[in-house]
């Protein structure tokens, strides 16, 4: 049963920063704030969070992993184009806190999710600079894409995308 609660107050701490962060900048965001948006004691935020940014780091791991395993995306089994409408989907369907992430200069976060995904995903299909050279491609695709407030639907961004790398 503690275990359950643990993860409820976890969860109530990971909504209150994502709730806030999209009303105001991430710096002027404290813990207690959190605490209270969340209906947490300070303790409860320390005993599963070291910080905010650590907050930030489990949610994007969760979000990732979740993704990779409802989704089943996979460069073996996705035509190139339907791969990337997966992937620009999932990114589109968190925007909110993905701009909210980059403005508070966190982006590197996101970053970090593309390495260790394509490392995971594609270990057995390319070495490690492959695997980076793509991420890491990618990555910035979608980051010019958040900058410029996502304003092509994701099969538009994956038939670019097609292109870009098929040529």
């Amino acid at each position: 049963m503690k275990i359950k609660r643990e993860a409820l107050v976890s969860e109530y701490i990971t909504d209150a920063l994502l709730i806030l962060m999209q009303k105001k900048a991430y710096k002027d965001v404290s813990i207690t704030e959190i605490c209270e948006k969340a209906g947490v004691t300070r303790m409860s935020f320390y005993r599963n969070f070291e910080s905010k940014e650590d907050i930030l780091k489990r949610w994007l791991t969760s979000i990732t992993d979740d993704f990779l395993s409802e989704s089943g995306i996979s460069y073996k089994n996705d035509s190139m184009g339907d791969y990337f409408i997966k992937l620009f989907t999932h990114l589109k369907r968190h925007k909110a806190i993905c701009t909210a992430i980059y403005r508070a200069d966190l982006i590197y976060l996101v970053k970090e999710q593309f390495d260790r995904a394509f490392l995971n995903i594609h270990q057995d299909e390319y070495d490690d600079y492959k695997s980076y050279f793509l991420a890491g491609g990618i990555y910035n695709v979608f980051l010019l894409w958040l900058i410029n407030d996502c304003k092509e639907m994701p099969e538009e961004l994956a038939e670019r995308m097609d292109n870009i790398l098929i040529k």
